[in-house]
């Protein structure tokens, strides 16, 4: 089993990890701008140190129900994937860890100490050639 290095966090009662290679920093979300029309994966944007950051919802990009849109005193994470920089809106980091990948489903996933699995995100669809 590989071994990654994770960022764990939680939002509403799950919880998530994402590679530490992908997070640029965590940041406390300034004034959020929903865009109409937007598709729900996209909860609204920001102004981050002088750039239009858009916030992403976990729950719709999963596929499973949206959450409640981002607002200005939320938590979140900043990725930069391979260029591309978003946010993930975050309830709270939980810790940050290196977690055995499980191969027990062929998810994205990562095991914690608990030996509970965790969806990992964007960390294995951002290996992917033309993914």
């Amino acid at each position: 089993m590989e071994l990654r290095n994770v960022i764990v966090f939680s939002l509403g009662a799950s919880r998530y990890a994402v590679e530490l290679r992908w997070v640029r920093e965590v940041v406390t979300l300034g004034f959020v701008t929903a865009v109409p029309t937007a598709p729900a994966v996209l909860g609204g944007v920001c102004n981050l140190h002088g750039s239009i950051l858009p916030v992403l919802d976990v729950g719709a990009l999963l596929d499973q129900l949206a959450g409640p849109p981002p607002r200005q005193g939320d938590g979140a994470l900043v990725l930069d994937i391979e260029g591309l920089i978003c946010a993930f809106r975050v309830d709270q980091v939980d810790h940050v860890a290196s977690l055995h990948e499980s191969s027990a489903t062929g998810d994205a996933n990562v095991v914690d100490a608990g030996g509970r699995s965790l969806v990992l995100l964007v960390g294995v669809a951002a290996e992917r050639p033309n993914a």
